[in-house]
């Protein structure tokens, strides 16, 4: 859903990025401002001979508003640095934390981790010296079935009961998990006079209520040691719904809520800042989820991302031993902004997803 809303706005996503980075506009302010007039005159004849008198005259605007460009870009990395440290209760470096973290002794509790992200997610850590436990109603693949070091609990998340009961096996098979990544999902595209109420508990219970069963089962052990790792798996939907996805989107936006919140409660309620929370917004990924229609959805030209890409951005935040805020791909970061925008310009970029996913929706019903 959120790959269509990106695709129309790629370019946009490329021009800002583009406008903001200070290793662009830091050089080119610095040849236009810092040298002589001759030499801007001669690279101009080369470049635009035929609007040479046009691009002299607009010479000092450009450089006024390359600027505040820098200015916004240098703005923009210091922001960036602090988001870092206030996600990591406010430390600006790792190295301390870093040896904290035994990988070969660590276990990772990885949900919906049979299929799709999770899987991938699963065979990264493994890769990597991990333990993993595999929570997930479905049976693992032939190849993680093989691992002596996956290890598939057989749960339905959608019972905190099966949770609970999974969780204790968990412990009393490998030991306390210091890695939790809730990723179990499930979407289907529909309107919402059309969503069921079975389909509608379903759907939460997977997608947002088992983030509180997990967390209350593992959480206190990471407390206790100060240390562990809890990845909510989220999405672009988290910061922008559209047609179609009302419930989908609501459930997201829930993790990010959720996510929030216990970044908050371990520092001001348990004291125990350096277990550390990510939350991952990824647009659109290969999954059985996109399955039916990811052809359709590429030929309206949406970017369809790997699975193995976002598990890679997954792994790779557990281990640098901090929290953060991952929007995948980070060239649409700009669109967890919406939010704070007028609302005439929200529903002008809602109305182009939106009109991408009934567009999608109708091909694939045949409509």
């Amino acid at each position: 859903m959120s790959s269509i809303l990106s695709s129309n706005f790629s370019l946009l996503s490329f021009t800002i990025s583009a406008a903001l980075n200070p290793y662009l506009t830091v050089p080119l302010l610095l040849l236009l401002a810092k040298t002589p007039p001759s030499l801007h005159e001669q690279l101009l004849r080369r470049l635009s001979p035929s609007s040479l008198l046009k691009v002299q005259r607009a010479l000092p605007t450009i450089i006024k508003t390359l600027k505040w460009l820098v200015s916004l870009g240098l703005i923009g990395s210091v922001s960036r640095v602090l988001n870092q440290a206030a996600l990591n209760g406010w430390r600006f470096r790792t190295l301390k934390e870093r040896k904290r973290w035994n990988w070969e002794k660590e276990v990772a509790v990885v949900t919906g981790g049979s299929s799709g992200i999770g899987e991938a997610v699963a065979k990264l850590l493994v890769a990597r010296g991990v333990r993993v436990a595999v929570v997930d109603v479905l049976p693992l693949g032939e190849e993680a079935e093989k691992d002596p070091h996956i290890t598939h609990f057989p749960c339905d998340l959608t019972s905190p009961t099966a949770i609970t009961s999974t969780a204790a096996l968990i412990r009393e098979t490998l030991g306390n998990p210091s890695i939790l990544i809730n990723n179990a999902g499930i979407a289907k595209s529909h309107s919402i006079l059309a969503t069921s109420d079975d389909f509608l508990r379903k759907m939460f219970a997977v997608n947002l209520f088992s983030h509180w069963s997990t967390v209350r089962e593992f959480l206190p052990d990471m407390i206790k040691t100060n240390k562990g790792h809890v990845v909510s798996i989220a999405s672009l939907a988290s910061y922008v719904t559209l047609a179609g996805m009302a419930d989908y989107a609501a459930a997201k936006a829930g993790v990010l809520a959720f996510n929030e919140g216990l970044n908050q409660e371990l520092r001001a309620l348990y004291h125990a800042p350096d277990v550390l929370t990510t939350s991952v917004h990824p647009t659109f990924a290969a999954t059985a989820l996109t399955k039916e229609w990811q052809s359709t959805l590429e030929g309206n030209g949406a970017t369809i991302l790997t699975k193995e890409a976002v598990a890679e951005a997954v792994v790779e935040q557990v281990f640098s031993c901090r929290g953060g805020q991952l929007v995948i791909p980070g060239r649409v970061g700009w669109m967890t902004m919406m939010k704070g925008l007028p609302n005439w310009a929200q529903e002008v970029l809602r109305d182009g997803g939106s009109r991408g996913v009934m567009d999608a929706r109708g091909r694939l019903m045949g409509t």
